[in-house]
């Protein structure tokens, strides 16, 4: 018996923000999103990050029909050498995850809730998408606190793999439809933050934007902080055809 799938495939350039360099090249990456008849889908992407330490990283992550993860790897490359690479199984309570880094070959277990969200950063723009689409609330105006799960709290992703945590907190805007060098596309926007110990909700820091499309790939199509970077779509396909927006 043959599944049915639809894969979809693009690019997202990494570009600063700041005023003193307004557009210049930050990176990029490449993606696909393989979505199954029963819901499931894997998720592939190579990043590159081009502004030291110069990160280059490959990362798989699976989720089933309510991306929820399922199994994930992730390997990183710094400054042209070996960093680490690390193999990740969620399972209905815990999360096993195997890697292998300058220190060595490590060995991690995390209890985790079995009903409810379970976000996990691999730290691709695309994996984003997926993390937040996956803990982000149901309403528009809303914020809900999370645990997030991820590869490495380093922000650009260029040390580990480990499995660390982190209260996450997301705030659903609603949908807006944004018009992005690969076209224009219906989205949800979210915005999203690090919610330090003792800190309320609602004091928490919210600087990540991210628009995703509103159907059931989730998948990126801009992404900023403010000021800093923005990473955008820039070519999307179907099934292999020619580039063209939703």
């Amino acid at each position: 018996m043959t599944t049915d799938r639809i894969t979809r495939r693009g690019r997202i350039a990494y570009v600063s923000d700041q005023p003193d360099d307004k557009g210049t090249a930050r990176g990029g990456e490449e993606f696909s999103i393989t979505r199954f008849d029963d819901g499931r889908m894997i998720q592939r992407a190579h990043c590159r990050i081009t502004a030291p330490p110069d990160v280059e990283r490959d990362s798989v992550v699976a989720v089933d029909a309510n991306l929820r993860p399922v199994d994930a790897y992730v390997r990183i490359e710094t400054g042209g050498k070996f960093t680490g690479t690390g193999w990740y199984v969620f399972g209905s309570d815990s999360i096993l995850c195997e890697t292998q880094t300058a220190e060595g070959l490590m060995s991690y277990s995390r209890d985790v809730p079995r009903i409810g969200p379970l976000p996990f950063c691999s730290h691709a723009i695309a994996g984003d998408a997926w993390m937040i689409a996956a803990a982000a609330p149901d309403q528009d105006g809303t914020r809900s606190l999370t645990t997030l799960y991820t590869s490495t709290l380093n922000k650009q992703g260029a040390t580990g793999p480990e499995l660390a945590t982190l209260p996450f907190g997301i705030a659903r805007i609603g949908q807006e439809s944004v018009t992005v060098t690969a076209g224009t596309f219906d989205t949800v926007r979210c915005t999203c933050g690090e919610v330090p110990e003792g800190t309320a909700l609602d004091e928490a820091d919210f600087r990540y934007n991210i628009w995703i499309t509103d159907d059931s790939f989730r998948m990126a199509v801009l992404s900023t902080y403010p000021g800093q970077t923005r990473f955008e779509l820039i070519d999307f396909s179907e099934d292999g055809g020619s580039p063209k927006p939703l």
